[in-house]
């Protein structure tokens, strides 16, 4: 005891020394002195301040709002990483309205439609002809028929009941959009649904034929054809690459689509992870710089919304260099060039044959072929995204129950489950139909291997967003992926529509 009082004194006794030093070199000094030492010691805890924060704040929000990351990409031309994309198959995306688009109307699928795909009202009951699929180098042409409009066409706050009993033994089939001729390195079949049709409520199915034969409103935004000859320009647009790979396809989407607006090219560099993953071409509105020269003196210009559309972002004359970011998560910035963007984003060949490896390693499991079987994607997106303080909620059971249960409906479903979260995904994926989990791949594989089946069930996040949009299918997702009054729910718009595919099914 008397040991530790003695310490305390002593440490008294330094303290009232430290003090009265101080005090009296103080006194000492010149009046501007003291002024100039006191703006400097302000300085110096100013910026042990901002570091502080900067390292609290590291620890909180996703990667890809951690403010190092966002102060790295304004500031210098990053290079982030991506990941991607798939093969194309048969264009069933609503075709383009106009010459013009209306961002601010088209979060209605009616705002969507084509009076070109009213013919998709005019059949009223056919009979459904088997798609003939061919080998992985083969051509493909689908034709088929339907009596009602493809279920990728529903509203966004219908969908089928899928326990709903019907008479109706009507085998219908759902026919896309437009039928092309595509070149495919895994054949996909168009799958059939004979049960589920009788089984959609008639107030749905009347819903559905009006958003077809709607016809679509003027619109703002005009889109210049991707087949128009540009003119010569030495302004460009410059992605802002932050993020990993559903980030990544979002920046050069909208960044292509806003390019093919301004009618000038969108630059890309040949190390970009985007360029690694995909076979990119160069034509009127993307360039494939070997140096990214033509964006050193961009300027940048951000969004306010960072998963809505912001039609500030567009406001700008194409005389001048612009590099667009920081995430633009909005179909709106390129659905008017959609069919190019899919040309695009073919998967290199080594991507893609491990993906069709996976694929027929199922079906060869058991003992069936492509065209006999409709292949479903499922993702499942959990990992950092469960309880996290940024307010993601993650798809929950009952949403995976619904969405297998409506994909049921089609002839010999096989369910393919792409995850970060293998063990949750075994235990409350249902097993009702055949169901096949997928590990051991890249981001990139797993994202083809989801491209490549007919149809995908999405779950939360960018990377399952385009899983879905790339398979270019029938689309489930979660309706609700951000808790209200979060920071992650203020990214999106009031109705989340800048943000889903119009005509996906909310679940």
């Amino acid at each position: 005891m008397k040991l530790r009082k003695n310490r305390v004194n002593e440490q008294k006794t330094m303290l009232v020394v430290c003090e009265e030093l101080f005090d009296r070199s103080t006194k000492k000094m010149p009046t501007n002195v003291k002024y100039f030492a006191c703006v400097v010691a302000s300085f110096f805890a100013t910026i042990a301040a901002l570091f502080t924060l900067l390292s609290v704040s590291q620890g909180m929000g996703p990667n890809h709002f951690k403010p190092i990351r966002i102060i790295n990409v304004i500031l210098q031309s990053n290079q982030a990483s991506s990941d991607e994309y798939l093969p194309v198959n048969s264009f069933r995306d609503p075709p383009p309205v106009s010459p013009d688009f209306t961002a601010k109307n088209a979060s209605s699928p009616t705002s969507l439609s084509s009076s070109s795909s009213s013919s998709s009202s005019k059949a009223v009951s056919t009979s459904s002809k088997k798609e003939s699929t061919i080998s992985s180098s083969s051509t493909r042409t689908t034709t088929s028929s339907s009596s009602r409009p493809p279920l990728s066409l529903l509203p966004k706050s219908s969908s089928a009941n899928p326990n709903q009993k019907s008479s109706s033994k009507t085998s219908t089939t759902a026919a896309p959009l437009k039928s092309t001729t595509t070149s495919l390195s895994t054949s996909k079949r168009a799958s059939t649904s004979p049960t589920l049709a009788s089984k959609l409520p008639s107030t749905i199915k009347e819903a559905a034929t009006k958003a077809v034969t709607t016809t679509p409103p003027s619109t703002h935004l005009s889109i210049a054809s991707p087949s128009t000859t540009r003119s010569p320009s030495a302004s460009y647009i410059c992605p802002t690459f932050t993020g990993r790979l559903g980030n990544n396809l979002f920046q050069f989407a909208s960044g292509y689509g806003i390019a093919a607006s301004k009618n000038v090219q969108f630059v890309i560099g040949e190390g970009d992870n985007i360029n690694k993953i995909f076979k990119l071409k160069a034509d009127n509105h993307l360039i494939v710089s070997k140096t990214r020269r033509e964006c050193a003196a961009a300027k940048f210009r951000g969004e306010g919304r960072a998963s809505g559309f912001d039609p500030n972002v567009l406001k700008f004359k194409a005389d001048t260099t612009h590099r667009v970011g920081n995430f633009l998560q909005s179909w709106k910035y390129f659905h008017n060039v959609s069919s190019d963007i899919r040309g695009q984003l073919k998967f290199r060949d080594h991507i893609q044959t491990k993906a069709d490896s996976t694929i027929n390693g199922f079906l060869k499991k058991y003992n069936t072929t492509r065209e006999n079987v409709t292949v479903i994607g499922i993702h499942v997106r959990r990992g950092d995204m469960v309880n996290h303080g940024f307010g993601y909620q993650v798809a929950t059971k009952e949403y995976f129950e619904k969405a297998v249960a409506l994909f049921n409906n089609y002839s010999s479903p096989l369910f393919v489950v792409c995850t970060n979260d293998l063990a949750w995904s075994k235990a409350n994926i249902p097993k009702s139909s055949k169901v096949e989990f997928v590990s051991g791949n890249s981001p990139e594989v797993d994202m083809a291997v989801m491209a490549s089946c007919d149809h995908v069930i999405t779950s939360v996040g960018s990377y399952g967003w385009w899983a879905g949009w790339l398979s270019n299918g029938t689309v489930t997702y979660y309706k609700w992926p951000a808790r209200e009054g979060s920071g992650l729910r203020s990214a999106y718009s009031a109705d989340y529509m800048d943000y889903f595919y119009p005509h996906w099914i909310g679940l």
